[in-house]
C-alpha cells in the first residue's frame, strides 16, 4: 500500500508524518473506547436499573483494572482470550453492580449483576440486542441465579432455554465473572 505523506504542525515544530499510521492510530483508539459507548436509550434503561438498586442515590462509578494475575481466571470463566483493560462498577454498602458486556450469538448482551455478600442477589438483563433468546430477560430465567456464589457449582442449576443456549451462556458467565471481580475487591 503506497503511504500518503502529510505536513502535521505542532506550535513552533514541522513534522512529516506518515497517514496511513496516523490513521491506523485513531482507528485503534476509536475502538478501544467503543466498549462502553452505550446509545441514550441504552443508558438511560442503565441509569433506571441503577437508582432502582441504590434507592434513587447513585454511586460515581468505579474501575477495577484487569491485572496480569486476573487474567488467568477471567480467561477461564469466558472461555477466551482477556480484552478488557477495566469493568465498570458500583459500589455503596454492602451491594455492588457488575455491568458486564458479553457476546451472546452475533451481538453483546449487557447485563447488570447485583452482589451483597459475595452472592448474586439479582441480575438483569439491562440491553438485549439479539434476534432471539430474548427468554433471558424475564424474572423466571434471571431468578435461578439469586443466591450463587463463587464457592458453589451453581451453573449446573441454571435451566437452559431451546434456542437459547448462547444468551443463557452469556448469562452464567456475566454471572460468574461478576462474583470473580466481587471477590477482587479490596
Amino acid at each position: 500500500m503506497d503511504s500518503i505523506w502529510v505536513w502535521v504542525t505542532r506550535s513552533d515544530q514541522i513534522e512529516l508524518k506518515n497517514w496511513y499510521h496516523t490513521m491506523v492510530g485513531l482507528s485503534l483508539l476509536a475502538c478501544c473506547t467503543a466498549g462502553w459507548a452505550y446509545s441514550a436509550a441504552e443508558q438511560q434503561k442503565i441509569n433506571q436499573y441503577l437508582s432502582q438498586q441504590f434507592n434513587g442515590e447513585v454511586p460515581k462509578p468505579a474501575r477495577m483494572w484487569v491485572k496480569a494475575d486476573m487474567k488467568p481466571a477471567i480467561k477461564a470463566i469466558l472461555q477466551r482470550p482477556v480484552k478488557q483493560l477495566s469493568y465498570r462498577y458500583w459500589q455503596a454498602d454492602d451491594r455492588t453492580i457488575w455491568l458486564l458486556d458479553e457476546l451472546g450469538k452475533e451481538r453483546d448482551i449487557t447485563t447488570a449483576v447485583t452482589v451483597i455478600d459475595q452472592q448474586i442477589s439479582a441480575i438483569k438483563v439491562v440491553v438485549y440486542r439479539e434476534s432471539r433468546g430474548g427468554e433471558v430477560q424475564v424474572p423466571w430465567f434471571t431468578d435461578q441465579f439469586k443466591g450463587a456464589q463463587a464457592s458453589q457449582q451453581w451453573q449446573r442449576n441454571i435451566d437452559g432455554i431451546s434456542g437459547a443456549t448462547l444468551s443463557v451462556n452469556a448469562l452464567k458467565k456475566q454471572a460468574e465473572l461478576a462474583l470473580y471481580l466481587d471477590q477482587q475487591l479490596p
